[in-house]
């Protein structure tokens, strides 16, 4: 993939392109936004390349280079938030003066040459867990993973959502709104993380004197991390379990943004209006509002911050390559926020 064709796709030039790789101040932070965008559907991974005046308030080694790799196929299209977390990591990457590179790795590809060569000095992960294999070649790194994975991660510290609170503040913003039968819909193959969700989303429930009933239903798996899969035979699993409970819940908490858009046609499949005057209220998570686009301004939103994610991934990197002969592997929490509507 070459900068041309990045260039291409955000309607820019290649010194425009360059610039951004280089977070060079003369650059619109609306520009530098489109470019990394492209960036990341094309799978462009670039060098950066900044002068070697890296102190960090620390004394970290000059000329200090990390990377920020995602393993899984990446897809033609990343999904809104993981577009939040890399401008989260590239700008504190920049603030602190720090090279980054970034890279898809899917199944079979070769990591950075940079690795290889001995020039990264830690490592950011996010995505799927890499084959044993490339987990040994890469564990001698300080290593901090991003956001949560389907599967635990077996070394390295961690920065991502603190999943309970988001379960929390979905079971709350539901009941202030006067709902007392609520439901939590997933999918049955979400991850562990997110099963912390929906078992805080019920256990507050029950405490706040609501009926909670956990729905799930089964999800094809794809090797690809942001494949829009076909979901419709999961929203009408998941719809039928709904209309079935007694009470019927007015009060929806769905896991995922993802979800929403079929879950949406699919109840009004069956005569239910949504909204907040509507049959039944939807509350979900990760405020990606472009799957919000069928009910804008219709559904309130747990946002994960996922900007200050990598943000604070990088801080963790630098401490972890400071304090690389600690054991003990470090797990931080970020604090979510509900969005709730206008209408509301």
């Amino acid at each position: 993939m070459s900068i041309r064709e990045v260039a291409k796709l955000a309607g820019v030039s290649m010194s425009t392109v360059s610039r951004v790789v280089n977070d060079h101040p003369s650059i619109a932070v609306e520009t530098a936004h489109h470019v990394r965008e492209a960036m990341a559907q094309l799978r462009f991974t670039p060098t950066i390349r900044r002068p070697s005046k890296i102190h960090v308030n620390h004394s970290t080694a000059r000329e200090t280079a990390i990377a920020f790799l995602v393993f899984g196929e990446s897809g033609m299209q990343v999904a809104p938030t993981f577009q939040k977390l890399l401008r989260g990591v590239s700008d504190e990457a920049a603030r602190m003066n720090l090279s980054l590179v970034f890279s898809f790795v899917g199944e079979g590809d070769e990591l950075p040459p940079s690795i290889a060569a001995g020039q990264i000095k830690g490592l950011l992960l996010h995505g799927k867990r890499p084959p044993t294999a490339l987990q040994a070649r890469l564990r001698h790194l300080p290593t901090v993973w991003l956001m949560a994975n389907r599967e635990r991660s077996q070394w390295g510290d961690q920065v991502m959502p603190n999943n309970p609170v988001i379960g929390e503040l979905a079971a709350r913003y539901l009941r202030s709104r006067g709902h007392k039968h609520l439901a939590c819909l997933k999918a049955d193959n979400d991850g562990w993380s997110l099963r912390f969700r929906a078992w805080a989303f019920a256990q507050v429930s029950s405490e706040l004197g609501t009926t909670a009933c956990v729905l799930q239903a089964e999800e094809k798996v794809s090797t690809d991390l942001w494949e829009p899969r076909n979901l419709d035979e999961t929203a009408e699993s998941l719809v039928n379990q709904l209309l079935a409970c007694q009470p019927r819940p007015t009060g929806i908490f769905v896991l995922e943004d993802r979800l929403l858009p079929i879950i949406h046609t699919a109840l009004h499949a069956r005569g239910l209006r949504t909204g907040p005057q509507g049959d039944i209220e939807l509350v979900s998570c990760n405020n990606e509002r472009p799957h919000h686009a069928f009910a804008l301004g219709q559904v309130a939103s747990v946002d994960l911050r996922a900007e200050l994610i990598g943000l604070q991934g990088v801080k963790q990197l630098i401490w972890r390559m400071q304090n690389a002969d600690r054991p003990e592997r470090t797990t931080l929490l970020i604090e979510p926020v509900l969005v709730e509507t206008a209408s509301n």
